[in-house]
């Protein structure tokens, strides 16, 4: 039943079919009502369930953070590279990233407000993101562990947006490449943050105590500059 159609509350429902889902799961979105269903279920039944829980769905999807646009007027400013967007006489999308700039040359009918538009810009962004995630982000955080004299097995980069970063038992670290959108003073400190790990799996005031050491005593501070940022776009 995986499927998509456009509606006038949500913008676009998405139906995907789930074999272990076990109830209709529904999920909204900016511009979008995403709704996985057990593979039993049929078309009519299903209608029958989205009528009933509409209003309710209409009241979560006003209590829900608008997406950003992505248009010409978007300003973004990672770690490596700022983005511009702009339309052109194109008739295709563009990525081009010189000199420290993502330039993304849009045709000039292009409706930034389209779920679909956005989605496509935001994942060009990403695939930048990620790069340089790939490239960075272990040469850094293997500079910090030698600093520290801490160390770990290994670091993976993931697209996480729950998360800046995990550490396992293991001593395996996990990065979101979303890191890239922060400033590198706080970049440092949730590296450290996962490499304090290392050494103890809770956040005890032990913890905190040798975070804030390997941080020259600016844990509290930077945990909270942290906070008025986000992962994903």
């Amino acid at each position: 039943m995986d499927t998509s159609y456009p509606d006038q509350d949500f913008g676009t429902i998405s139906i995907k079919t789930n074999a272990k889902a076990r109830s209709v799961i529904f999920r909204v979105l900016p511009g979008e009502l995403k709704i996985t269903v057990p593979s039993r279920i049929s078309q009519k039944e299903l209608s029958q369930i989205i009528e009933k829980h509409r209003i309710s769905l209409r009241e979560k999807k006003a209590k829900t953070r608008p997406a950003l646009i992505l248009d010409e007027n978007f300003k973004l400013q990672t770690h490596r590279f700022s983005v511009q967007i702009f339309k052109t006489d194109r008739a295709d999308f563009y990525f081009s990233r010189k000199e420290g700039i993502l330039h993304i040359a849009c045709p000039q009918k292009t409706d930034f407000e389209a779920v679909a538009i956005r989605e496509l810009l935001v994942k060009g962004i990403e695939r930048y993101l990620k790069a340089d995630a790939k490239k960075h982000l272990p040469i850094r955080l293997k500079a910090l562990a030698d600093e520290n004299s801490l160390s770990y097995s290994e670091v993976k980069i993931n697209s996480s947006k729950t998360r800046w970063g995990s550490c396992s038992s293991r001593k395996s670290i996990n990065l979101s490449f979303y890191l890239m959108m922060l400033p590198v003073e706080l970049i440092d400190y949730v590296l450290l943050h996962e490499l304090t790990h290392t050494i103890e799996m809770n956040h005890s005031p032990r913890f905190w105590a040798k975070l804030n050491d390997f941080s020259k005593n600016r844990s509290a501070e930077l945990k909270e500059k942290l906070k008025s940022f986000k992962t994903g776009l």
